[in-house]
């Protein structure tokens, strides 16, 4: 019995099934459903509340559907729906559309030790 390669897809087609080529993400993540509210901390729409449906999660950031923009390099305080779950300050890295609304990858501050 002989073993024919087979030829990847075009570059051109996404499988979505397939893992993704070009991960940018420093840590591993892992499906979390639960909102979370997004409050800005800076800029001129100082205050503005956004709600998140959380996606996925790690130490480091997490990926989330917004109903509305939040422009990248936006400053961020997350408080969590998710009882245990402690409130996070971050800055928002992308912001794309998708089917549901923008989805929304945050990239947590490092906290340094005293």
């Amino acid at each position: 019995m002989s073993h024919v390669a087979t030829q990847s897809a075009p570059a051109d087609h996404q499988d979505d099934s397939a893992p993704l080529r070009f991960e940018r993400r420093a840590t591993d993540r892992w499906p979390m459903r639960t909102t979370a509210t997004a409050f800005r901390v800076g800029g001129d729409e100082f205050g503005r509340i956004h709600e998140l449906n959380v996606q996925d999660f790690s130490h480091g950031g997490m990926g989330a559907i917004s109903h509305s923009v939040i422009e990248p390099g936006t400053a961020v305080s997350i408080g969590f729906a998710e009882p245990g779950q402690i409130a996070k300050r971050g800055v928002v890295l992308r912001c794309t559309p998708c089917g549901n609304g923008y989805r929304v990858a945050i990239e947590f501050e490092a906290r340094l030790a005293a």
